[in-house]
């Protein structure tokens, strides 16, 4: 089967490195594909709720000690020229 694709130059510099190694381009696609399988993937496998609890817990995470004021957010104060 033939397919014909838009690739990007540093995407096509690597297939000329590939092809001018004696590899097809079969043999790599189906290399790579076999090493990336979706269903492998944690998020995949969890459950909406799982999913929810987990961006909850890394979110706790991300909270900032030093938090900014309603003050520093108005734009007067976000704006040096605007008074």
């Amino acid at each position: 089967m033939q397919v014909t694709i838009d690739i990007e130059p540093g995407t096509y510099s690597l297939l000329e490195k590939i092809k001018n190694k004696g590899l097809s381009l079969d043999e790599v696609l189906h290399e790579a594909l076999e090493k990336v399988d979706a269903s492998d993937h944690p998020q995949r496998r969890m459950t909406s709720d799982e999913w929810i609890g987990s961006l909850k817990s890394w979110a706790t995470g991300m909270r900032l000690e030093s938090r900014i004021s309603n003050e520093d957010l108005r734009r007067e104060n976000l704006y040096e020229d605007r008074t």
